[in-house]
């Protein structure tokens, strides 16, 4: 669900900022220089720099050059396991570069997905343009089931990100502002005078004519904020479960299910979302200028941020963020004293990795820390790579 729109001066001056940018930088990109990459393997020995293709670059801005790797196969074949970023990381140095080499082939059921068993190849287009692309192959295997006619794939495409990483936190998790947590159904009590309830426990609920099977649980948790401005953002709600319709009514009745932690009166329901495309999304470039925060941390049993931990960031669909995103991570700046010339300096945060959005809200979203170089934390910053 997302977080209602609300007018912001702040947020609202920083998008015309945006536009005004790029705007200029239209004008004046007939003459301008391509910019250049910024370095992000330090490792990598002066790989070849080919001109990314205007097809995977953000609207408006010349596309960065990609950086191809010394070392990158000119076959691969796809397993289990495989993600577009892993893939995209044996060809490339960025691997957010994935669009500028992958080219779809027509010719193929479902060409813009990737399966294990798929043999990717690289080549070089008429225009001198880096390509990659799958084989022609036979049709993904169906299985037949009896005595229903039905029709399955046997073999799932593979995903932008590990799965067991976001599927937990794409399926259960909610941020809402305070009016709809208000708004919401909640549970009022059980039949038996508990102060908490678990797993096959009957509870009563009220606030919504109730026309689904099962809701999930969740519990108002933390408060998001703006770090400099303290401008709210939305409050996280913490999964707790699921429960199951018995009746109707008000209250209705419900059976708790598959609950991972107590659950207590005042406790929300919300409905379950239908099925959708959860992976259909690519790894790409933020826009340029984009410029953030991480506020939160989605796994709270975990005290460090690293690879694969989730977190979010004060960026969402009013900035233009889309699943695929991939944003740099830095760490803050910090004041030192100078111990020759006396006074202080400022040392620049340097960079700590990257992550990549997953899921989008208005005003703030869901990413995963696809890299860590260093320590990351709360409030480091997060822009275009």
């Amino acid at each position: 669900m997302n977080i209602s729109r609300s007018s912001n001066v702040t947020r609202s001056s920083r998008q015309l900022g945006i536009a005004l940018s790029l705007a200029a930088a239209l004008l004046l990109g007939a003459c301008a220089p391509m910019p250049s990459q910024p370095e992000s393997n330090p490792d990598a020995a002066e790989p070849p720099l080919i001109s990314g293709s205007a097809a995977g670059g953000t609207a408006g801005a010349a596309p960065a050059p990609v950086v191809l790797r010394q070392d990158h196969p000119q076959t691969y074949t796809v397993v289990p396991g495989d993600t577009l970023w892993s893939i995209a990381g044996r060809f490339l140095r960025d691997p957010w570069q994935w669009r500028e080499i992958w080219r779809q082939n027509p010719q193929l059921r479902n060409p813009n997905r990737i399966y294990p068993g798929d043999l990717l190849q690289f080549s070089h287009d008429a225009d001198g343009q880096p390509r990659l692309a799958v084989a022609e192959r036979d049709e993904v295997p169906l299985l037949k089931l009896s005595p229903k006619v039905r029709m399955e794939e046997l073999s799932q495409p593979i995903p932008p990100v590990p799965r067991d990483a976001v599927e937990a936190f794409l399926t259960r998790a909610a941020i809402l502002s305070e009016a709809q947590w208000k708004g919401v159904p909640y549970i009022v009590a059980d039949d038996d005078d508990q102060v908490v309830y678990a797993e096959r426990d009957r509870v009563y609920a009220r606030g919504s004519l109730f026309d689904q099977a099962r809701y999930q649980v969740f519990r108002p948790s933390e408060e998001l904020r703006e770090p400099d401005s303290g401008r709210y953002l939305g409050t996280a709600g913490v999964y707790l479960g699921e429960v199951i319709l018995e009746q109707d009514g008000d209250p209705a009745t419900f059976t708790l299910t598959s609950t991972i932690a107590p659950i207590r009166p005042g406790d929300r329901l919300l409905p379950i979302e239908a099925e959708r495309e959860l992976y259909s999304f690519e790894p790409h470039s933020a826009p340029p200028d984009t410029e953030g925060s991480i506020i939160a941390k989605l796994d709270t049993d975990v005290t460090q941020i690293t690879q694969y931990s989730s977190v979010i960031v004060n960026l969402g669909a009013q900035e233009g963020i889309e699943p695929g995103h991939v944003l740099a991570i830095y760490g803050k700046s910090r004041e030192v004293e100078d111990p020759v010339s006396g006074g202080s300096v400022r040392l620049p945060g340097e960079r700590a990795g990257l992550l990549m959005i997953y899921k989008v809200h208005d005003l703030v979203s869901y990413g995963l820390v696809m890299q860590a170089e260093r320590a990351i934390r709360l409030q480091d910053r997060v822009t275009a790579p």
